[in-house]
């Protein structure tokens, strides 16, 4: 038997469709939930010694100090500062963030190569990599400084226009086949029939019901883990089986 750690808070949106995965194939590892509250060190020491193949890392303050207490990370984790999943390899311990190649995988499986994006909502870490497929990303954030951090990251070529208003986001609307949403304000006025929309976060409903193609935040979620167990433990099980 095989053992993977889930590094969490009190509560875990993930261990109940990661147990709900293994259970349906009955293949021969086990996820342990570990709330570590405050000992992200110590919880990271054990793993090897424990004889865990690594741990997947849920919250997002958990990931940060993950990245700070680990002395080898992958370039994608070590220029966003954070991880998600931990590899014991050796002995030792690397963090790795897999995030964006989910949002790529995502991408991908949807037909959005290329795609024009209008990101909505605050900044992901690894979205530089996430958007590779991306051929222009625009952002709309209430403030400069804040569409900034997520369009610095981009290479030239990617890097469109910051907007700031309802106004301005809906006349850039119209050159965009996918809206990119991580949570604020979405005014449907600038969802448009051939749109796809990606959803981290869970849009008022009506949203679904204006595009064309839908990326919800539960398939997401089903598609990441499946990445983030098969990375870890070697056991690649389909995405469909994470269910809620």
């Amino acid at each position: 038997m095989d053992y993977v750690a889930l590094f969490t808070g009190n509560d875990s949106r993930w261990y109940p469709q990661l147990v709900t995965a293994l259970s349906v194939h009955q293949v021969p590892l086990q996820v342990i939930n570990a709330p570590v509250g405050g000992r992200v060190a110590e919880a990271i020491a054990g793993l090897a010694p424990l004889g865990f193949s690594g741990a997947l890392v849920e919250e997002p303050r958990l990931q940060r100090e993950a990245a700070e207490k680990l002395n080898r990370l992958e370039l994608e984790a070590a220029e966003a500062g954070v991880v998600d999943a931990l590899r014991v390899q050796f002995g030792e311990v690397q963090g790795h963030l897999l995030l964006p190649a989910a949002v790529r995988l995502a991408m991908e499986q949807t037909g959005f190569n290329g795609a024009r994006v209008l990101w909505l909502g605050p900044a992901q870490p690894g979205m530089r990599e996430a958007l590779r497929l991306a051929s222009k990303v625009h952002v709309m954030r209430p403030t400069p400084l804040e569409a900034e951090d997520l369009l610095n990251t981009l290479p030239p070529p990617q890097r469109g226009n910051a907007v700031f208003d309802k106004t301005q986001a809906q006349a850039l609307a119209g050159e965009v086949d996918l809206v990119m949403y991580n949570g604020g304000p979405l005014p449907l006025a600038l969802l448009q029939p051939y749109h796809g929309l990606f959803a981290f976060e869970e849009p008022q409903q009506d949203a679904y019901m204006v595009v064309d193609q839908v990326i919800s935040p539960a398939y997401f979620r089903q598609l990441y883990l499946s990445r983030l167990l098969g990375w870890v433990s070697g056991v690649d099980l389909p995405p469909e089986d994470f269910v809620e």
